[in-house]
């Protein structure tokens, strides 16, 4: 799967082939993260729907439920969001 190299540490290297993801604590700053929970949270509350953005939620049928980022498995598509969308051009990640 991973071949011996000066990229990936051994333990990273396990990691990923034991659990098929790779992570990488504090790669991303906190201030960045927060930006990207604010908007993310924007988003669940249906503060702003962001052109072709597809909301994946738990299906709850409550009188009186609010929408918040708990009912939300997923969000896909975010292209057009420019703030969840800087996360995919950071050159760190």
């Amino acid at each position: 799967y991973t071949l011996d190299n000066d990229v990936l540490t051994t333990e990273q290297r396990q990691f990923y082939e034991d659990n098929g993801y790779l992570l990488i604590k504090k790669l991303v700053s906190d201030e960045d993260i927060e930006c990207f929970r604010k908007e993310f949270m924007r988003i669940c509350s249906k503060e702003v729907n962001p052109l072709g953005v597809l909301i994946m939620r738990d299906k709850i049928r409550r009188p009186n439920f609010i929408w918040s980022e708990k009912a939300v498995n997923k969000v896909h598509d975010f292209q057009e969001d420019e703030e969840l969308f800087r996360y995919c051009t950071l050159p760190e990640v």
